[in-house]
């Protein structure tokens, strides 16, 4: 859908991830959150400010941080005492940390827009886009993709960063299992769009013909959706012209190869599905062929190609 980032890709225009300004706003608000954290939750703790907590080892951190989860009305204490001074748009970008998503994720690809997190359990998950802090996220992944990673979510400014403590598997995926992630997370991305912001809102659904459309577009879509593909056929027969012109088209190719096996030379075709349904020298004379061929819903049902 998106193309991939590649790792040794420059990155000046901070699109995948936060401008060095909001970088340095970010790390100043949650790391001052989670110093007063660390104080609420053991008041004999020795981290009281951001200085200490970034003298932690990784593993108190993520105590720190899990402690936060769980005392998530901490947030609005935090905003009534204000221990650090903060402006009240700081303050805001504090309390918006109440919508937070926490869980495990598949992160299933790197994009001009961010990454994709995909959620690896509940019934009904989503696929957030998400932007780096700092460092872009294949620097701190350590394979490739798609990466099992347990993550916090949070908005910033309108759009979805993770929290900066990040724990990533060491797990590689075999070709099937990374196939049936992707075509997970593009059935997710067709009932519930791509998630940018939080909290979660319902976008606009896909339209049958759209989600159609998707999951034929590719061989990979094809066969790790075909269960789909059959539900929409199913509830909708109005789809079967779409079905066919865009199996043709997935066809052409082999078809071209017999042609040529054949000795054809050159002239226009229609394919529906994988049935030539006619052919002719010019596409003019084709197009009228197709349409006395298949009077219901004529080049709407056919892919044509010419062949030379």
């Amino acid at each position: 859908m998106i193309k991939k980032q590649k790792s040794d890709q420059q990155d000046s225009s901070f699109t995948f991830r936060l401008s060095p300004e909001d970088w340095q706003l970010y790390v100043k608000l949650h790391q001052s959150l989670l110093a007063f954290v660390a104080q609420k939750v053991n008041s004999k703790s020795n981290v009281k400010n951001r200085e200490d907590f970034l003298k932690q080892t990784v593993e108190e951190k993520l105590k720190i941080r899990n402690d936060l989860i769980k005392r998530i009305d901490l947030i609005d204490e935090f905003i009534k005492s204000n221990p650090f001074s903060f402006t009240a748009s700081e303050l805001e970008i504090i309390k918006s940390w109440k919508s937070y998503v926490y869980g495990s994720f598949f992160v299933v690809n790197y994009t001009e827009k961010g990454a994709t997190f995909f959620e690896a359990e509940g019934k009904d998950p989503k696929t957030y886009l998400v932007l780096a802090l700092g460092a872009p996220l294949w620097e701190i992944i350590p394979v490739q993709l798609p990466a099992m990673v347990e993550a916090v979510l949070l908005p910033f400014k309108g759009r979805i960063v993770y929290d900066g403590l990040l724990k990533a598997d060491n797990v590689l995926f075999g070709g099937n299992m990374a196939r049936s992630v992707r075509a997970s997370c593009s059935r997710s991305v067709m009932d519930h769009g791509l998630v940018a912001s939080l909290p979660y809102e319902k976008s606009v659904a896909f339209s049958a013909e759209e989600k159609l459309t998707f999951y034929l577009g590719t061989k990979e879509n094809r066969e790790e959706n075909w269960q789909e593909i059959e539900k929409l056929m199913e509830k909708n027969k109005d789809l079967i012209p779409i079905y066919l012109r865009m199996m043709g088209r997935a066809n052409a190719r082999q078809l071209k190869k017999h042609l040529k096996d054949v000795g054809v030379k050159k002239g226009w075709f229609a394919v529906a599905n994988d049935v030539l349904v006619a052919s002719s020298k010019t596409k003019e004379d084709l197009e009228k062929q197709v349409e006395e061929i298949i009077p219901n819903h004529g080049k709407e049902s056919v892919y044509i190609f010419k062949f030379k």
